[in-house]
């Protein structure tokens, strides 16, 4: 990284996403596309692979509540629904992870640019609210490596909208509130930001993100990026 890069905003040190729904999107438009919002619907998706969850959603819910904060580990989380679903834990395990591998894509684009942005002297940060089984799949090693610090719940026991969460990310990346931009696609969650001061942006689409990031003065964008700009801009 060249430090002696100027930042084209210079009240902007850092950024800092969600996965689902930002990072991650949903394959499809039927059912699915609830999938990254509600475990629930997680659940209901095991149909696809023989395993009516129906009759079990809220004990399975509870213990997701459980494990998406920590409070329980990955094999107290695969043990524990192998249990109510009478199946082995490695079979949860697997189950979990083609869910959210056959029904969720990454968002290429937004990812290479924001390895871009560590090239223009940002900081890059994540804060995710994710269980045991989803983590495996939405948060792969390569984020842990690329991006400069991580919240997610399941790792560090705090969970979107907590305050706490924030401020742990923030801590993390060693800048102040209002230095930062949080990108989120729930409402919710972009409140308890922009109550701690920092900047929002509420992801609908790439097209949408990179519109709103123009109007904050976060330029350098990526090869990739600067197609997406250019037709924004004409």
């Amino acid at each position: 990284m060249n430090q002696n890069k100027k930042l084209i905003n210079s009240n902007i040190k850092a950024l800092i996403f969600d996965i689902g729904g930002v990072l991650f999107l949903a394959k499809k438009n039927g059912k699915e596309k609830n999938l990254l919002s509600s475990f629930r619907e997680a659940c209901l998706l095991l149909g696809n692979f023989g395993i009516d969850a129906s009759m079990f959603l809220e004990e399975l819910i509870s213990i997701y509540r459980q494990s998406s904060v920590g409070n329980i580990s990955k094999e107290e989380t695969m043990n524990l629904m192998s249990n109510v679903l009478k199946i082995s834990p490695k079979e949860v395990e697997r189950l979990f992870k083609n869910v959210y591998s056959n029904n969720t894509i990454e968002n290429n684009e937004l990812y290479n640019y924001v390895l871009d942005l560590k090239k223009d002297n940002y900081k890059i940060g994540i804060l995710s609210n994710q269980f045991h089984l989803s983590k495996d799949v939405l948060v792969p090693n390569k984020y842990y490596k690329n991006f400069d610090a991580l919240e997610i719940s399941s790792d560090d026991k705090l969970k979107k909208p907590d305050e706490k969460a924030f401020i742990l990310i923030l801590e993390k990346l060693k800048v102040k509130p209002e230095e930062s931009i949080f990108v989120d696609d729930k409402q919710e969650n972009l409140d308890v930001a922009e109550k701690l001061k920092m900047k929002t942006i509420i992801f609908k689409n790439n097209t949408q993100f990179f519109s709103r990031l123009k109007e904050l003065g976060i330029k350098g964008l990526s090869p990739i990026t600067k197609k997406t700009t250019n037709k924004i801009t004409k």
